[in-house]
């Protein structure tokens, strides 16, 4: 699940990705086109979940809630008269401040290119890898996103079921990479990324070992291939998925005993069928990782389990209206518990997240969409109390639904 400050539409990110070559070949040689692109969306939702009323914290939270936030996409696009492609591309998020004074804007993501038609892009900075470009399958365009999109934030985050598909900002939108991307040949696009330290682009110098703890383990030298197919056979359109991401890790030199992680290892992909305004299909990612919130991500601790989560997905489409759903399935080592010597080990069980989202999306014109959500989850991890965020009895199964409505503005 997404929140505020992560908030993003997989889609909207993918063609982020591919937005600057987009325009810029459109544009006569020796032209170029500046941008300011935004949008603005607001939910209004209802939720209930074990944790609303948490008596391990002494929090107890309303379950009916308004959210919102901005969204800025600065770039520009251009030709050079001898064809080359160039430009520049940024998103700008405003941040989870609790009032108006507290509110910022943040760099998502920030990258420029070059590129031939014939020959492909070469894009650098903080941007999109290729397990998010090429990411099918995980039918988050029937409503604001299901569990992936922002009305879960409304939920308290222990109780959040995790969403598995791993195109968040903690493993491919955030870092700075990177990134070759081939011309479409005969349906089939490829790229290749590559980032020396899992980190923004301000952050220097890439780290190979530190006497500092870290939890979730970090990734380094991570390279990350994927390729996309899509074609039409008659009434039919088929879209498949593919990517994989390897990377070793910086090494924890620290004298706190703490459970020691795997090397990152990930193959995701996913396929879908369209004929008559039906989609249907579904996404597949399992390797060497750990995820215990939608907006993190960690290295596999030794002694856990491979992660592993599958999604399947329908929607409709007929004129300006989109309605669908999508179940997931995910499992993985789950949250580390503190060990009593100042690190962190491993619970008595797996955790396991189980999610449904239903919905619809309806154009009212051309720049603004209405949405209508409704989401339920529940998850699971023996001898790890949510309520507490640490090793304990109670609360090791919760549960969450909610339903809501909001809208899209974007120019």
């Amino acid at each position: 699940m997404r929140k505020l400050l992560l908030a993003t539409v997989a889609t909207m990110g993918a063609s982020l990705g591919l937005a600057a070559v987009a325009q810029a070949q459109t544009a006569a040689p020796g032209s170029v086109t500046v941008r300011l692109n935004g949008r603005v969306n607001w939910y209004a939702g209802v939720e209930g979940s074990t944790l609303d009323n948490n008596t391990s914290t002494g929090v107890k939270t309303s379950t009916t809630s308004f959210l919102g936030y901005l969204r800025l996409f600065p770039g520009f696009d251009g030709v050079a008269a001898n064809g080359l492609h160039y430009g520049a591309a940024a998103e700008l998020r405003i941040n989870g401040g609790a009032s108006a004074g507290a509110e910022t804007l943040f760099v998502h993501q920030a990258y420029g290119y070059l590129g031939l038609p014939q020959l492909g892009q070469v894009s650098f900075g903080q941007e999109n890898g290729p397990v998010v470009l090429f990411e099918t399958g995980t039918f988050e365009g029937f409503n604001d996103g299901g569990w992936w999109g922002d009305l879960p934030a409304i939920i308290p985050g222990n109780a959040q079921v995790v969403y598995p598909f791993v195109d968040n900002g903690g493993l491919s939108q955030e870092t700075n990479k990177i990134v070759y991307l081939s011309p479409t040949f005969a349906g089939f696009q490829f790229a290749v990324g590559f980032e020396p330290n899992h980190n923004a682009e301000n952050y220097s110098p890439a780290v190979v070992s530190t006497p500092n703890t870290i939890q979730g383990g970090q990734p380094k030298n991570l390279i990350d291939v994927g390729g996309q197919y899509t074609q039409t056979f008659g009434p039919v359109g088929i879209q498949i998925g593919a990517d994989y991401l390897n990377a070793g890790q910086v090494a924890s030199t620290s004298s706190v005993p703490t459970v020691g992680y795997k090397n990152l290892s990930i193959f995701s992909g996913g396929a879908t069928a369209t004929v008559a305004g039906f989609t249907v299909g579904g996404n597949v990612v399992y390797g060497a990782y750990n995820q215990v919130s939608g907006y993190s991500f960690q290295l596999e601790p030794d002694g856990g389990n491979a992660a592993i989560g599958t999604l399947f997905g329908l929607q409709y489409t007929a004129g300006p209206l989109t309605v669908g759903g999508s179940v997931f399935r995910f499992q993985t080592t789950g949250d580390l518990v503190s060990n009593g010597s100042g690190g962190y080990g491993l619970s008595a069980g797996q955790q396991v997240n189980n999610g449904l989202a239903l919905g619809g999306t309806y154009t009212l014109v051309p720049g603004v969409n209405l949405f209508l959500d409704y989401d339920y989850g529940w998850r699971y991890q023996g001898g790890y109390d949510f309520a507490a965020g640490d090793a304990g009895t109670d609360n090791n199964r919760v549960q969450s639904q909610l339903f809501g409505v909001g809208t899209q503005i974007q120019w």
